[in-house]
């Protein structure tokens, strides 16, 4: 009953005037979380939107958490860049604001969710660019995860990858960050 009111981590964040929501955390080729956005997706969905950032921790892998944010998305991903979305100091000053909203909420969310606490462990983070990851529905496991799938890929590189896992022909820690950022070519 004490526990009742007790606030739980949100997953939808307001930075620098932007909107984004995580849609996934990950550790060791494992899902810790998948935000409502992303469960809320019809099954077949692949969202090559999202954007990855890295916790690099004292011991262990790094955590991986997955948002969304329309309006920097549509910006970076436009041919001129970061210019249109007010340059590249403007650009990495959103960029870094918000890995440390996201850091925050990862922080709260495995602490509440898991009893994990990163708070302690995470020693730095890492924004990567756009296209290097895609949202796929893996059936096998029941679950959302953010495959790798960078722009010198085909198109149909994110289906073949979750195809594959689903059917046990390679393992998800295969087509996922584990130990670093994903690839961007």
């Amino acid at each position: 009953m004490f526990g009742l009111f007790k606030k739980e981590a949100q997953s939808k964040l307001r930075v620098m005037g932007h909107d984004l929501e995580v849609v996934s955390i990950t550790r060791d080729g494992k899902i810790l979380f998948t935000g409502e956005a992303a469960r809320k997706f019809p099954k077949d969905h692949f969202e090559g939107t999202i954007m990855e950032v890295a916790f690099v921790c004292k011991s262990g892998s790094p955590y991986f958490a997955y948002y969304t944010c329309p309006d920097y998305y549509v910006a970076v991903a436009a041919p001129g860049g970061s210019a249109s979305f007010g340059g590249p100091f403007e650009t990495e000053k959103f960029r870094s604001a918000v890995s440390q909203a996201i850091g925050a909420f990862l922080v709260k969310c495995l602490k509440d969710t898991l009893k994990i606490d990163a708070g302690r462990e995470i020693v730095s983070f890492s924004h990567n660019r756009a296209h290097t990851n895609v949202l796929a529905y893996i059936s096998s496991i029941g679950s959302w995860a953010p495959i790798q799938h960078n722009d010198a890929e085909g198109d149909d590189a994110s289906e073949r990858k979750a195809a594959a896992v689903d059917s046990g022909h390679v393992k998800l820690s295969e087509v996922i960050a584990v130990n670093e950022l994903s690839p961007s070519a």
